[in-house]
């Protein structure tokens, strides 16, 4: 570097004796005109060294040069130029304001920051000066920059050999004209290879020249745009066209000498192509506009970079996820929002913080040395963490790392995105309450009582002990349910579930399966006394009475035991024989336990093979249909006849309804076999009324399970009877008080449809069920039968006497006929006449038939 101010003269020889032809000048006035258009900067100049200043030689026509050809400065005074000029290297200078030493040379004063600049000299090493731009603000020129202002320097040089050697005037006269000619041919190789687009443009704006970087950009060929006189307003999209009209007026009217601009171009092939456009206006020396030099860059990279990093900035600002910043060591150094949103730091509480202020104390130092490791490994990692707010409240997070590398690879950012998964720790923990737990009891339901039992045998097989499973039954729940409403019901299953689990040990499980059906899965049980005693301390617990709605409710239940391993070695299998040993327990009276036995798999074996048997029974004509008559008792006469479904198995001969007749309900049978009962016994019907040639009743029986089946089966029915001419007033279908108390299935509906066909309803085993008087009225009953087991204790002045009067009294009163049931003796037969009941049906009469049978009696009767 130059020493400045110490007043030294310069100690390098100058030859300023040669002029430079004008031509020659002229094109290094465009080479310095088109180096600060491409370069974007006001001052580009060829400066020229004489022995005691430097000369502003060319300056560029750019707006805001404050250097003017013609210019010239003393030389020690601290000038960028000197030091390239004494040095005879390039100097570049990012910014003199911060770089010790240039901060008080002369180019500062003029506001040039900054500085690049290359040595010329003539052939025999004299000086000749430099080519230079310089900006006002802090440049580091790229190296598209500093090739051009090589090449440039090449053909400058190149100008000087030639005019060196003309030191004869003619000679010096050949040389220059050589000299331009080389000129030009240098400048036409750079102007072709130059790595930026440049044209040459007239004033209506077509394309003169351009050079193959431009024709790359908007993917023409040279020969095409000259051919075709193609114009920079066909190759510009129109909303940018329309915009740098206007900068172009004003270029041509004097008021600026150039201006740059990012537009966007229409390549050939149809994409756009953003592009940073830098154009000067050349004129003549009277000042006329000649042409335009367009110097263009693409910057589609750049400008989706921009775009991506805009996005970026939108999704980091904006992102509901946490996100931080951080140095390899895990200092934080930026955070979003959605972070100060998540745990309550601001960035001036946290900046320059370790990220580790965030750990909870729900991991270890393992888990945290693996996530470190992971993270060295393959420079990222993810997984759930659970993390802590600035209150110190810990919530669950999905954290992701991920890790930015410096050129020689060491660390240099970290990302670290968080999401709050509270919300998804809850919906997952109520998807697995309400998967595992029963809503109404918080007991564990069907699915994780299976799984309890699954570990619970598998435990007992692991150290050889005894478990034992209780099944629970509440017997008359139904009844109160449908008498007082489900909410009254939901508060007794819930104090039921209370009471169950005050009976067991913590370590037991008590799971509701569902209605008002409970388990308790027993473990390390060393006699079948503890497992009786807590059987019977729940039972007692549940015969207590529950306050409900202020009122008092009884139930009872029936409890089944199954032990493993006696009774079973798996889990279905456990639980099918505690469910058979409980219905064992409901049939003996309820109130009760029962142990699971042998002789309980006979019977359920039993049950199950006549539930196969039964599926093909109907098929094969096993069921016939036989008739019991109902005698008037006024007069003995035959009205009605009740038709009874009889079974011969082939192989076990007749089954008793009382023991068919439940599993077809149970295994939904009873419809098929139901409908045909009914199609049998109304044609039968139809035939004993053409044979008496009077009406003739004909009483069905219809179970509870079929009377809620849908109302199609009905319709059936009566089309039956319009079809086979047989009235509707002479079928009676018989129901249980039971059906009365049902309060599903549309009942009260189901029975006026019967009613309003004209078919007559009877309550069957009338007084041994818990109906309501009122519901006689109310359902439009037509008969009453009497239970047999009020009729076989008929005896003057006995309470079964006292009853079935008052039943008689209570029908007549409400215009129901009354029929008692299993009449057997004279005596029974006196005393019911004696008390007014309209009919009588038993084996005093007859037993039930078959059809032929029926009919004979009939036709002897007369």
């Amino acid at each position: 570097m130059i020493n400045q101010g110490s007043g030294a003269l310069p100690h390098y020889a100058v030859l300023d004796e040669i002029e430079v032809p004008e031509k020659v000048l002229r094109s290094w006035q465009i080479t310095t005109d088109l180096l600060a258009c491409i370069a974007h900067i006001p001052a580009a100049l060829i400066m020229r060294a004489h022995a005691h200043e430097i000369e502003v030689f060319v300056a560029s026509h750019s707006e805001g040069n404050v250097y003017h050809s013609g210019e010239h400065a003393s030389l020690n005074t601290g000038l960028y130029c000197e030091n390239v000029i004494s040095n005879q290297q390039p100097l570049l200078i990012p910014n003199a304001l911060t770089s010790p030493g240039w901060e008080h040379n002369p180019d500062v004063a003029l506001g040039m920051i900054s500085y690049y600049g290359l040595p010329l000299n003539w052939p025999n090493g004299e000086v000749f000066g430099t080519i230079c731009i310089l900006d006002h603000k802090e440049q580091h020129y790229d190296h598209l920059i500093k090739d051009l202002i090589g090449q440039f320097r090449d053909s400058i040089q190149l100008s000087l050999y030639h005019i060196y050697h003309s030191i004869v005037a003619t000679e010096q006269r050949d040389q220059a004209r050589e000299a331009l000619r080389d000129s030009e041919a240098l400048f036409r190789a750079v102007f072709e290879n130059a790595a930026v687009g440049i044209a040459q443009v007239d004033l209506s704006g077509h394309f003169l020249q351009i050079n193959r970087e431009f024709c790359n950009i908007i993917g023409y060929s040279q020969e095409e745009i000259l051919a075709q006189h193609m114009t920079y307003q066909q190759i510009t999209l129109p909303e940018d066209l329309m915009l740098e009209t206007e900068t172009v007026t004003r270029l041509l009217q004097g008021d600026i000498d150039q201006y740059s601009v990012e537009k966007r171009y229409l390549h050939k092939l149809g994409q756009v192509v953003w592009v940073n456009l830098s154009v000067h206006l050349l004129r003549d020396d009277a000042q006329q506009p000649l042409y335009f030099i367009s110097a263009v860059q693409d910057i589609s990279e750049r400008k989706q970079a921009e775009e991506e990093l805009k996005l970026a900035g939108l999704v980091y600002n904006n992102s509901s996820e946490a996100m931080a910043i951080t140095d390899a060591e895990g200092v934080v150094l930026a955070i979003n929002p959605a972070f100060t949103k998540m745990t309550g730091y601001a960035l001036e509480e946290i900046k320059g913080q370790s990220i580790t202020l965030l750990r909870s104390e729900q991991h270890d130092a393992r888990f945290y040395d693996t996530q470190q490791q992971t993270m060295h490994l393959y420079g990222q990692w993810q997984g759930e963490v659970w993390s802590k707010r600035k209150n110190g409240e810990m919530f669950p997070t999905w954290l992701t790392i991920n890790t930015s590398y410096q050129t020689d690879g060491r660390v240099n950012r970290r990302v670290s995105l968080f999401s709050d998964i509270s919300a998804i720790k809850a919906a997952e923990a109520l998807i697995l309450k309400q998967a595992n737990f029963d809503q109404l009891t918080k007991l564990p339901n069907r699915q994780l009582f299976q799984d309890r039992l699954q570990q619970t045998l598998k435990l007992s097989q692991r150290e050889q002990q005894k478990c034992a499973l209780l099944f629970i039954d509440l017997d008359r729940f139904k009844e109160i349910n449908d008498t007082h409403g489900h909410n009254v019901g939901d508060t007794l299953l819930i104090e039921a579930a209370s009471r169950i689990m005050a009976c067991v040990r913590k370590s037991d499980t008590v799971a509701r399966l569902g209605g008002d059906e409970f388990t308790v899965i027993l473990n390390d049980i060393h006699d079948n006394m503890m497992i009786a005693h807590i059987a019977q301390h729940i039972i007692d617990h549940l015969s207590e009475p529950f306050i409900t709605a202020k009122k008092e409710a009884f139930i009872s239940a029936s409890v089944g035991i199954a032990i493993y391993p006696e009774d079973a070695t798996d889990a279905q299998q456990l639980l099918k024989v505690a469910d058979q040993a409980m219905y064992v327990a409901k049939n003996a009276g309820r109130g009760c336990y029962r142990f699971f036995t042998k002789l309980m798999q006979q019977e359920s074996d039993f049950r199950i093979r006549l539930s196969t048997d039964l599926r093909q029974a109907l098929l094969r004509k096993q069921f016939s249909v036989h008739y019991q008559p109902i005698i008037e008792l006024s007069s003995g006469h035959i009205h009605k006849a009740e038709a009874l479904l009889r079974w011969k198995h082939p192989e076990l001969g007749f089954i008793s309804p009382e023991v068919f007749i439940p599993i077809c309900e149970h295994y939904g049978t009873i419809h098929e076999i139901g409908n045909w009962v009914f199609i049998e016994a109304v044609k039968q019907g139809a035939r004993f009324k053409e044979l008496l040639g009077r009406d003739f009743e004909i009483a069905v029986n219809k179970s509870p399970v079929q009377f809620k089946a849908n109302e199609e089966m009905m319709h059936n029915w009566i089309s039956l009877l319009d079809h086979i001419h047989f009235p509707t007033s002479c079928v009676v279908i018989e129901i249980t008080e039971g059906v009365l108390m049902d309060v599903v299935g549309n009942i009260e509906e189901k029975l006026m449809g019967f009613h309003n066909s004209g078919m007559h309803i009877a309550i069957d085993d009338f007084g041994t069920g818990y109906s309501s008087l009122s519901y006689l009225k109310k359902f439009n009953v037509d008969y009453l039968k009497i239970d047999r087991s009020f009729t076989a204790n008929l005896a003057p002045d006995s309470s079964e006497l006292a009853i079935c009067e008052a039943i008689i009294e209570m029908a007549h009163r409400l215009k129901i006929k009354v029929i008692a049931e299993g009449i057997e003796t004279d005596l029974q037969l006196h005393l019911l006449q004696d008390i007014h009941c309209d009919f009588g049906q038993g084996y005093l009469f007859a037993k039930p038939m078959p059809a032929e049978d029926f009919e004979r009696l009939l036709i002897d009767l007369g």
